[in-house]
């Protein structure tokens, strides 16, 4: 029961991370003040209550916001989001499908992507950064790359909630896998993994599995 509850908690934490509080601190900084468009800003911050409201109400945000959406709509959403604040310029390209991703294991991934392209908006400096996505061999794989600054991963293991909980917890509670490569200057590249034998459905699977994460000192050039 005790671990039960301490992975809601941290599901919790992770959505609470990736929504409201990303807007809230994009507002903060002064985000706005080059966004050209000031309905894409009620957009955002519209999308933004509707998903706290779910969450207070007692419906999952994410599907209250965005409805049931494979793996290929959700991540176009996520992309065509970061598109509109970003300076940088964003790719996305699928690959082989050998079945279509939807339900739980659709949403993780797409949350996860979205958290990594959010990443190199605020922090990687990137000029240009690309999402790809394929299944293949039973598995599920996006992978976000950029040629941004890069960053030592292990100086941030222990801090940096968005790269611990939502995205390399998020993987881990589904019963994936994130790997993360990145160095100082070099860019970065986060890979998600996820089988879905068990990992279509609705429910969260309970099972964790290790996590690759990169020690910092591998090339992790971006694509």
């Amino acid at each position: 029961m005790q671990e039960a509850v301490e992975a809601e908690r941290a599901q919790t934490r992770a959505w609470l991370h990736d929504s409201v509080l990303q807007v809230l601190e994009y507002l903060a900084s002064g985000g706005y003040a080059d966004e050209p468009d000031a309905r894409e800003l009620a957009r955002i911050a519209a999308d933004a209550a509707t998903e706290l409201r779910a969450y207070v109400e007692g419906e999952d945000p994410d599907r209250a916001a965005r409805g049931e959406g494979e793996l290929c709509a959700r991540l176009l959403a996520a992309v065509e989001e970061e598109r509109a604040l970003a300076d940088h310029e964003i790719g996305l390209v699928f690959g082989e499908f050998e079945t279509p991703v939807e339900g739980w294991a659709a949403e993780q991934l797409a949350l996860a992507a979205r958290e990594a392209l959010r990443n190199t908006r605020k922090h990687a400096r990137a000029t240009r950064a690309l999402v790809t996505a394929d299944v293949v061999g039973g598995a599920a794989t996006v992978i976000v790359s950029d040629d941004g600054a890069g960053f030592v991963v292990g100086a941030v293991r222990r801090g940096g909630a968005g790269l611990r909980e939502s995205i390399v917890g998020r993987l881990a509670r589904a019963g994936g896998h994130a790997g993360i490569r990145s160095r100082p200057g070099h860019g970065t590249r986060v890979t998600l993994r996820l089988p879905l034998t068990d990992a279509q459905g609705d429910a969260t699977p309970g099972a964790e599995r290790d996590v690759d994460i990169d020690d910092g000192t591998s090339a992790g050039r971006a694509a």
